[in-house]
This record gives structure tokens, sequence and C-alpha cells, in this order.
């Protein structure tokens, strides 16, 4: 009378939620480039993305590389300004947040499970990422499933499989309908689940040497639940293939949590068709293959399931008890159901009246939860209006063709007409010019006979007077020629006297560029000296010889770069990194930095001239911090406007006074770099901006500091 379900579901859902096979060989990698403080947020993101790929599924590690996503895009998404790119990361990374929240609450059977897949959805959709999106909605039906909430279940299904298609998604396709069959076997609806399953297989449809080891797993699953759908329509024979072609897909994969639930299968296959001791064999080997509760709860309710058959109550029994705990523990209501049926069946055959009228009633209950049939219809009524959505969209596709075929007709006849229009208008313009060119040309020779006979006569007159003038003329010539000369010469002579003046002029600039530079060095040389002095003198020793091997790193960069007019941006950033690794070390790090390009700069080909920034730098730290004894802030950022390279500092300190901040903090080194901005410009108006940093109540929080660089650009 009764139908035993715990095999399809268990089976089954331990299949789908296994998880995926983690490599762990960067992980290593992976924390050094987290714990990095100066690691942007990009970086950062991508990193994380990396460490969940390489760790197990819902370990500590795993959960803990996602958790840190939380913090990363909550803070991105309140930035203003965001480039419609880092906004899109930073959504990206919040649907992949609430995605594993979701997947790890459907796991522990957590309520908050289908908000948190809405959230997944929301993000992913405004980042029109719909194959993402899709995945979430499979997510949020698996949890609807292992409720046994079937509306819900197929709803989530058909409106990720119509994304699918929308995209053309062939992976994706294949993932819903086994989805879709895996639901329909939990149904007991046998049928339609062959149906979907296989349509599922399509997409495997490669030679075996060319699959990865997850698609042995996936094809494994779906052979597996074939089998399954298969026995229920008692066609032994193909469901005892479905499970030989599964075994022979896993094996290879040594994956024994998955391999112990196919031989489960076959010692049922076995047992069906009547080889007990065949069956015995596989059971024995699924049995010292299981290492968690899911597959023991499957093993265990198939070794029960076999006992009775074979009329072995007492051990038939004990182990559906075992599996019936593990239902509860799991909170797997299908496998509740079917188990509990099979207990009170054998407790029944046994004569143990009284514990199969409790399994009885367990079992009226939770199938009466379960709703299967009403399930049933509402797979039938998604079903036709996934189908009449798809009809009535290629409905529009078509009209819209038709549409578009009659206007692509009507516009080539319109310009059919319009061609010959044109073609008759310009026959009869042509005619009409030629009638005038016609009537132009017999005037005009005319008139021009009548100037040939005038011209001779003129020209007679000319030839003689002609004759006399030229005796004249020859001297003319003479004279001009040798006046045309004198200019040349006295041309070419000032070009060349210009030439020579602007070539000094030029190497007059570029010694005072050099002349500039070294001015600077000393200044600073000297400031680290004092503070390499003073550090020996507290005696510090650890601290001035670490001093000492960086600043003469910076030395050496500074002696090297004083010779060159212009160095690469990159050479400038890892100067400056220098300079204020030597002032943390000075200053008893009671301030930090950091130091920003944009993304649009290539850092080795834009060119600069050198020790630019270094003043302006010292002087957010010697005056801007001067309040702060600990928690002071340097931030640097180097970024394009208009085409313009553009320099900024800005500290977390004193700020500037307002009525003065123009003229306080300059030392020497900053006017020597006004000086030398100003003839790299040939702009004597060149401005440094200087402003106070001012929070929501008007306070200066601290002070900035900008200007424009001049750059070339080296391909």
């Amino acid at each position: 009378m009764f139908k035993t379900t715990w095999l399809a579901t268990v089976i089954v859902f331990f299949f789908i939620s296994s998880t995926g096979y983690a490599q762990d060989k960067t992980i290593d990698s992976i924390n050094t480039i987290l714990a990095n403080p100066k690691t942007n947020d990009m970086v950062r993101i991508n990193t994380i993305f990396a460490g969940m790929d390489n760790s197990v599924g819902w370990s500590k590690q795993h959960i803990a590389y996602y958790n840190q996503l939380l913090p990363i895009f909550s803070k991105g998404l309140k930035m203003d300004n965001l480039t419609p790119e880092m906004k899109k990361e930073y959504k990206y990374a919040a649907g992949s947040y609430y995605y594993n929240i979701a997947k790890k609450e459907t796991f522990d059977g957590d309520t908050k499970a289908p908000g948190h897949f809405d959230m997944a959805i929301k993000y992913w959709k405004e980042t029109k990422d719909y194959k993402t999106m899709a995945m979430a909605m499979i997510g949020k039906g698996t949890y609807y499933r292992k409720l046994a909430d079937w509306p819900k279940t197929f709803e989530n299904f058909f409106e990720a499989l119509k994304y699918y298609e929308s995209i053309k998604n062939e992976s994706g396709i294949s993932h819903v309908n086994q989805e879709i069959g895996t639901t329909c076997i939990a149904q007991q609806d046998w049928e339609k689940a062959i149906v979907y399953l296989k349509k599922s297989l399509v997409y495997f449809d490669v030679p075996e040497s060319e699959l990865w080891k997850s698609d042995r797993h996936t094809i494994a699953v779906i052979y597996n639940n074939i089998g399954v759908a298969y026995t229920r329509l008692k066609k032994l024979s193909e469901a005892h293939k479905s499970y030989l072609r599964a075994y022979e897909i896993i094996k290879p994969n040594k994956d024994p949590q998955a391999e112990s639930l196919v031989l489960v299968q076959l010692a049922n296959s076995s047992s069906d068709m009547g080889d007990s001791a065949q069956a015995q064999i596989y059971l024995d080997q699924a049995l010292a293959l299981c290492k968690d509760d899911l597959s023991r709860q499957g093993v265990y309710g198939n070794a029960a399931r076999i006992f009775h058959k074979s009329k072995n109550y007492e051990k038939a029994a004990e182990y559906g008890e075992m599996c019936y705990a593990l239902t509860s523990k799991l909170k797997n209501i299908s496998s509740r159901t079917g188990m509990s049926n099979l207990l009170y069946r054998i407790y029944k055959d046994s004569g143990q009246y009284d514990k199969a009228l409790k399994k009885y009633e367990a079992w009226i209950a939770v199938k009466d939860s379960s709703n299967t049939e009403a399930s049933k219809n509402e797979l039938a009524q998604q079903r036709l209006k996934y189908d009449f959505e798809r009809k009535e969209l290629q409905q529009k596709i078509l009209q819209q063709q038709k549409l578009t075929a009659v206007k692509l007709e009507q516009q080539k006849h319109l310009s059919v007409i319009k061609l010959e229009n044109e073609k008759k208008s310009a026959l009869e313009t042509s005619r009409n010019k030629l009638a005038q060119q016609r009537l132009k040309y017999d005037f005009e020779k005319k008139t021009l006979n009548q100037k040939l006979v005038q011209g001779k006569k003129v020209a007679a007159i000319k030839l003689e007077g002609e004759k006399k003038t030229a005796v004249k003329n020859n001297w003319l010539i003479g004279l001009s020629g040798a006046l045309l000369l004198f200019l040349l010469g006295g041309y070419f002579y000032y070009r060349n006297t210009k030439q020579k003046q602007a070539i000094t002029v030029l190497e007059k600039d570029q010694i005072k560029q050099k002349l500039l530079v070294t001015q600077m060095n000393p200044h600073f040389i000297f400031n680290s000296i004092d503070n390499i002095q003073g550090l020996i003198q507290d005696k510090q020793d650890k601290e001035a010889v670490d001093y000492l091997s960086k600043f003469s790193k910076l030395t050496r960069q500074i002696l090297e770069n004083s010779n060159e007019n212009y160095i690469s941006l990159s050479e400038e950033v890892e100067m400056t990194q220098n300079y204020l690794a030597i002032q943390q070390l000075l200053y008893n790090n009671k301030f930090n930095y950091t130091i920003s390009i944009e993304d649009a700069i290539d850092s080795e080909t834009i060119f600069l001239p050198p020790m630019l920034t270094q003043p302006f730098i010292e002087n957010a730290i010697k005056h801007g911090l001067s309040n702060k004894s600990e928690e002071g802030m340097i931030s640097i950022h180097f970024y394009l406007k208009e085409a313009k390279l553009f320099f900024e500092v800005t500290d977390n300190g004193k700020g500037f006074e307002t009525d003065k901040k123009t003229t306080n903090h300059k030392s020497l080194a900053m006017t020597i770099t006004k000086e030398r901005l100003i003839g790299y410009t040939k702009n004597q108006d060149f401005l440094v901006q200087t402003d106070n940093i001012m929070d929501q109540h008007t306070n200066i929080v601290g002070a900035k500091v900008s200007f424009e660089i001049p750059y070339i650009y080296e391909n």
C-alpha cells in the first residue's frame, strides 16, 4: 500500500549539496595579501574570492573569507563619486556575501536563508549579471525543496530557467533541469523526473577524457537519480544500468562520500532483483566509506530496507531507527516520511503492533505536512506559465521582425522613388546648363575675336616701346639681384644668431633646474642626519641602524635622480615611500600613510621632474601633524583631470589658519619647488592650492595641498 521515499530524498540531497573540490596550495599567499593594510578594496575582494575557491566549503576558513566582504562593500557603497565599474564590483561582492550566507543557512535549516537569497538576487540583478542571479534563484529553490514547499521550489527554478534560456547559457539550463528532475523524485513523480534529468545530460555529451572532475560528479548524480526513478517505476534492469553508469563515472574521482551513496543504490537494486549476496557486498563497501551523518543516513536506510526484504526484522529495525534519528537531526522532512513508513511496516510484519502504530501516526503527520499532491499540480502550473510566457515572447519577437521587414520594404520603395526623381531633376538641370553654357561660349568667342584684333594693333605699338626700354630694364634687373642677395644673407645671419641664443637659454634653464634640485637635496640630507644623530644620542641603536639603512637607500635614489630632468612616476612613488618610512621611524610611528595612483595612470610611462612632492609631504608631517601624538594620517594621491596630472597630499592635523593659509609653513624646499614648477610650466601665476578639510560641523579636521605636475608621456 505504501511506497518508501527515503532512498530518493536522502541520496539526491546529499549529492546535490556535496561541496566542491578545494585546493589549498595558495592559501598562505592569499592570507599574506589580505593581511597587508595597504591592499586596496578591489584587490582585497578578488583575493577573498580566490580564498573561498581554495578552501573547503562551509569550513571555518571558508566562512571567515566571505565574512570579510561585509565591511568592504558596506563602506564602498556609501562612498560618493564611485565610477560605474567600482560600484559594479562592490555590488557583486555584496551579492556573493549574501549568497554564501544563504547557502550556509540552507545547510543549517535557518529560516533567514530566503531573505539573504533575495539580497543576493537584488545586487546581482543591478549588475546585470543574470547568470549569477539565476544561480541564487536555484539556491532559494533548493531551500524550499528541503522544506517540501513545492510551489515556491518550482517558482524559483522556472524563474531561473527563463533567465538562463534568455542568455543561452547551456550549463545553467542543464543545472535547472537537473534540479527540477530532483524535485520530481522527491514528489514521487517518476516519469517527469526522468524527462528533466535526461534533458540535463545533453550538456555533457562530450568524450569522457574531456570531462572535469566536477563534471563527472554531476553526471554521476544525474544517473543515480534516474536510477531512483526507474526503481520506483519497477523498471529494475534500467535502474541497475543507471546505477552502474553512475558508479563508473564517479569512481575515478576517488570521492568516498559520493561513491558510498552509489554503492547503496547498487545494493538496493541487487536486492530488488533477488541477488542478496551481491547486495550485502555493495552494502559493506558503502558502510566502510561513510564519513558523515548525511551519507550514514542513506546507508542505514538502505540497509533497513534490504534486511526487511530478507525478513531479518531485528536488523531492519536497528538500521531503520538509526536512519530515522538522523533524518530528525538533519531536518529532512521527505526522508523522515519514507523512513517512518518503512519502520511501520517492519514493526507490523514482526508483530510489534504498539511500535507499528506509533510509526504509522508519525508517518501520517509528516506526510500531511509535505502536501505532495498539491506540489505536483504546482509543477504543472509553473510549466504552463513558463510555456505561455515563452510562447508569448516568441510571438512578440516574430511580430517585431515582421514589422521591421515591412518598414524596411517601405524605406526601399521610397528610396527608389526619390532616386528616380533626383535623376530626372539632374537631367533637366544639366540640359538648362548646357544651353546657358552654349550662349555664354558664343558671346565670349565674339568678344575674344574683337579683343584679338585690338590686341595685335596695341602689340605692335608696345613692341617698339619695349625695344627702347629693354636696356633700362637690364640695369634694373642687375641691381635688384644684388639687393636680393644682400637681404638673403642678412636673413640667414639673423636666424643663425637667434638659434644660438635659444640654445644658450635652454642650457641655462637646465643648469638652473639641476641647481634647484641640488639646493633641495642638502636641505633634506641635513635634516635626516640630525634625525640619525638624535636616535644615537637617545641610545636607540637598532632604530638608528634601521633609519640609516633606509636613509642610505633614499640618498642613493636622490643622487641618481639629481642628474635626471625627468624620472618615471613609479620611481617618484618608490622614493616617496622610502622617505615616509624614515619619517615614521623619526616620529615614533605617530602616523600612517597611503599612496594611491588612479587606475587610468600607467606609472611606468608617465615621467615627471624628480623630488617635486617631497617638500609638501614634509610640511604635512612636521606642521600639519604637529598637534598629533598618535593616529596621524598622511594620504597621497596621483590622479588625472582633463589630461593633466595632479598631486594631492592630505593630513588629519590642525589644518591651516584661515587668514594665513597661503603663507604659513613654507620651507625653503617648498619655495625652491615652486620656482621649479614655474620654470617647467613657464607660468608665473602657477598656483599651489591649499585648503582646510572640514567635518559636518565646519570644524577643521585636516589640511589638503594639491597642484598640477608637468609631465611627459613615453610609450
